[in-house]
């Protein structure tokens, strides 16, 4: 499972940690984790889903590739990767 549950220790808000939970699953099965393909599963505010991917690629707990089609994808890191929230 690519989901670390080091992401309930740092204080993210509720909506980071949700889309966290989203892109490890996409990805687990082999899905893009893209704000298209997420959004019909976000649970809260369209426009929530883009400012909680900030908030994680801000951290280092995903990285944002973009794909052949110019599609912004997402990709969990290793924990390894993740910052703070001071640096």
């Amino acid at each position: 499972m690519l989901m670390d549950r080091k992401i309930f220790t740092l204080n993210l808000s509720v909506e980071a940690t949700s889309a966290y939970i989203l892109v490890c699953s996409f990805v687990e099965g082999g899905a893009p984790a893209t704000v298209e393909s997420l959004g019909p599963f976000w649970n809260g505010p369209r426009q929530e889903l883009p400012s909680a991917l900030t908030e994680l690629r801000s951290r280092g707990i995903i990285e944002e590739i973009l794909d052949e089609r110019l599609v912004r994808r997402y990709l969990p890191n290793p924990a390894e990767f993740w910052r703070s929230a001071g640096g």
